[in-house]
């Protein structure tokens, strides 16, 4: 009788996992393209939306005689009116960017992390996200990135 309500308490509670998987999985994306569309679009509202503005980082190379000597950390409320103020894309290459969301593996309902893909121009970004849970809205809370040369 014991295995019997096992069983049925594993059967009922799998399915709020997995919709709760599910429904974060959904929310992260909607996260990530706010981050896409709001650099692509210069739109503030959307990279607020998309970031930790309170605390978040960004590990930015530091470039010395076009060497990568370190890294350094850069802040999301500092680099995200920077970001949104930028002169707009031309249509034409506004036209040409593309978001490819590579893996995104998510633990507990609480963190997770993404690697993604952005054709920016004639640039191709490989980001690698840290997001979090925070106050039930996912939030990205540190970036670091390359340029991909294929």
């Amino acid at each position: 009788m014991k295995n019997i309500y096992i069983l049925l308490l594993t059967l009922i509670c799998l399915p709020v996992s997995s919709q709760s998987k599910n429904n974060d999985l959904d929310l992260i994306k909607i996260c990530i393209q706010n981050y896409f569309d709001g650099y692509i679009e210069r739109d503030i509202v959307k990279l607020n939306n998309a970031f930790d503005t309170e605390n978040g980082t960004m590990k930015v190379p530091v470039n010395i005689n076009g060497k990568i000597t370190a890294y350094e950390n850069k802040y999301f409320k500092d680099l995200m009116p920077q970001w949104g103020s930028r002169d707009k894309l031309p249509e034409a290459v506004l036209n040409n960017c593309a978001l490819h969301i590579l893996n995104i593996d998510i633990d507990n309902s609480k963190i997770a992390t993404a690697k993604i893909s952005m054709k920016v121009d004639d640039i191709t970004y490989i980001d690698i996200l840290s997001l979090q849970k925070i106050n039930d809205n996912w939030k990205i809370t540190n970036k670091m990135y390359y340029v991909s040369t294929n």
